[in-house]
């Protein structure tokens, strides 16, 4: 009995973990051992690759480009994703606070979420960052503000602001809607005894709201930060041949593996060194979910913890 059990888990589990092994692994450490190899083109077989061992991570952290791409991803991962939550915090709570017309809130907040990131990005820069005509330059000028309605949103020193601000109307309504979900989850007892006691809407969000969401506010900030580390159409999008002032290491590693211009300079094609940058963005990945899982305890995990 206890025989015909295990193979019985055992057929079902199967398919499953073989498609895992296929889809997942093989290409995994197949990406971090052609990561010591130089390798022309992606598409070579294996006895075209050369052995050189650390030279390619020796390359990536040489490159002020590569350097440039880290901290932009940096920038995005902490500044941008700090910006992105705490307002749809805001936006849940005040979508949860029984305001009329709920339903279409959520779903404006949410309309961005079904439109191609593309057509959103092409959106921000023809018709709102455009120097000429864009919404923000008439905006401005109409309400007098010269200096606003003067400013250059697409020069190289100001791409990076403006790629954010794009990015974050596409992102807000998302983790919107997810905590929206988790506040109408949560037990009513606690919000109405601190109405009772005279806590305002501030204390009741900092003591009350925010500590109950701890597990779903995990969860955004995983899903946040897998996004960020895969930074890869806004950027392109919003690059304008000034691929320093938007790189990230993902379009740092299309780059080199298809050769596109990186910087001022032409890459060489090396499909290894692009797995180089893989790689780092595995680990990247991984020590970003170790650091969430040691710093942001949830009930889930005390749990396990017990048991």
């Amino acid at each position: 009995m206890k025989r015909n059990r295990r193979l019985f888990i055992f057929s079902f589990l199967a398919p499953a973990v073989f498609c895992v092994l296929l889809v997942f692994l093989y290409p995994a450490v197949r990406t971090v051992i052609m990561s010591f190899f130089d390798v022309r083109f992606i598409t070579d077989s294996v006895d075209q690759w050369t052995m050189v061992g650390l030279e390619n991570y020796r390359t990536l952290f040489g490159s002020s480009v590569f350097q440039r791409s880290l901290w932009n991803i940096l920038k995005i991962w902490i500044i941008e994703g700090a910006a992105v939550l705490a307002l749809a915090m805001i936006f849940a709570v005040i979508l949860t606070s029984g305001i009329k017309g709920k339903g279409f809130f959520r779903a404006m907040l949410y309309l961005p979420n079904v439109i191609s990131v593309v057509a959103l990005a092409t959106m921000w820069l023809q018709y709102v960052f455009n120097n000429q005509y864009g919404l923000f330059k008439s905006l401005f000028t109409w309400l007098g503000w010269d200096a606003m309605a003067a400013f250059q949103w697409t020069a190289p020193e100001n791409l990076f602001l403006s790629m954010m601000i794009a990015y974050a109307f596409g992102s807000v309504g998302f983790y919107v809607l997810i905590l929206v979900a988790g506040i109408d989850g949560l037990p009513k007892d606690y919000e109405e005894a601190a109405k009772l006691d005279g806590a305002g809407a501030v204390r009741r969000l900092f003591y009350i709201t925010i500590p109950l969401l701890k597990d779903i506010i995990k969860r955004c900030i995983v899903l946040w930060s897998a996004g960020a580390i895969g930074f890869f159409v806004y950027s392109s999008l919003f690059s304008f041949n000034t691929e320093m002032a938007t790189v990230t290491p993902i379009v740092y590693m299309y780059e080199i593996v298809f050769g596109k211009a990186v910087g001022a300079t032409t890459a060489k094609l090396n499909a290894g060194g692009g797995a180089a940058v893989g790689v780092i963005v595995m680990v990247l990945v991984l020590l970003v979910n170790v650091v969430l899982n040691l710093l942001i305890k949830t009930e889930s995990d005390q749990k396990g913890g017990e048991d």
